[in-house]
């Protein structure tokens, strides 16, 4: 199943993905933490209004750890469309997006949300497949031998 989430943000349409490369830089980026952890400590600022995610207030976002979220998220999903024309976004080209539309250049409670979608969307949208058995074969009745 996708884990990803393509969301408008700063001057276009980012495709956010955080696959294992981006999980474990996470990971040490925000000081060995969990990214279950993290997503908690950001989920406790988000509240629902008008069917949308919203800041909150309160929770215990750092802004080390949503930078980070979000700046892999952009590397991992390598993708954008600005202006109706598609590029891709790198690791040099997301530092850029993170110095220019992420705190402090803007309000910390516009970036938590997104972070925070971006977490949630690696944690609760992947679902194990089940291992397929195979059915054994039944013989219909008009090929059975008589």
């Amino acid at each position: 199943m996708e884990t990803a989430v393509t969301l408008p943000f700063a001057d276009g349409e980012y495709r956010f993905w955080l696959g294992l490369p981006q999980l474990v830089e996470l990971e040490r980026a925000c000081g060995d933490t969990s990214i279950l952890t993290l997503e908690e400590r950001l989920r406790g600022s988000i509240g629902v209004e008008a069917d949308d995610f919203v800041f909150a207030g309160g929770g215990a976002a750092m802004i080390r750890d949503v930078r980070h979220i979000i700046r892999l998220g952009l590397i991992g999903g390598n993708q954008a469309v600005i202006d109706g024309e598609q590029s891709e976004v790198g690791p040099i080209r997301a530092g850029q997006i993170i110095d220019a539309y992420v705190c402090p250049a803007r309000p910390l409670e516009e970036a938590v949300v997104l972070a925070w979608r971006i977490l949630h969307s690696v944690i609760y949208t992947v679902r194990l497949k089940k291992k397929a058995t195979a059915k054994p074969e039944t013989e219909s009745p008009s090929t059975k031998a008589g």
